[in-house]
């Protein structure tokens, strides 16, 4: 499930899509308790919405691709949000849109966030893999109800090494 968050104007052009559909999406607050609280039934909307600090507005679909504005969006470009909110920035290449079409562009932008995600996350292995949490040995005294396993390989170490040397 991707979403995409751009202007009116770039919105035009992915409305050309010949597998576009209208669908105006939920409304973006409901009345609670005499007041009005921003609808948290669009989960994506209201996250984007706690983020940024500004409302969006659907306004249809490609398969499972979700396209909403935002009117303070004024530069050529657009967003695409994974599921769990990884955002991928992109400058409309009116070019290829031109050239190929629109729904080569949406194949190719899809394409581009699968392959860039796909190396966001192996990084994000790498970095857990290399970054093995060191020990503090002084929160064994100084704050025993904290102590990690760490802490206490750490110790352990230390101790073993005194005692060798």
């Amino acid at each position: 499930m991707l979403n995409i968050v751009t202007n009116y104007q770039i919105l035009q052009e992915f409305k050309k899509s010949r597998y576009f559909k209208v669908n105006l999406g939920l409304v973006a607050t409901v009345e609670k308790n005499g007041s009005r609280t921003f609808n948290k039934d669009d989960n994506f909307a209201f996250s984007y919405n706690n983020n940024y600090n500004t409302t969006l507005y659907g306004q249809g679909n490609v398969g499972d691709i979700k396209f909403y504005v935002d009117h303070f969006i004024t530069d050529p470009i657009f967003a695409v949000y994974t599921s769990d909110f990884e955002e991928f920035i992109f400058d409309i290449d009116v070019k290829i849109i031109r050239d190929k079409g629109i729904d080569f562009y949406l194949g190719f932008i899809i394409k581009s966030v699968e392959e860039e995600y796909d190396e966001r996350v192996r990084n994000n292995e790498l970095k857990k893999i290399e970054e093995k949490p060191k020990g503090n040995i002084d929160n064994i005294f100084s704050n025993p109800g904290n102590v990690t396993y760490e802490d206490l390989k750490a110790y352990l170490a230390m101790k073993n090494q005194s005692r060798y040397s």
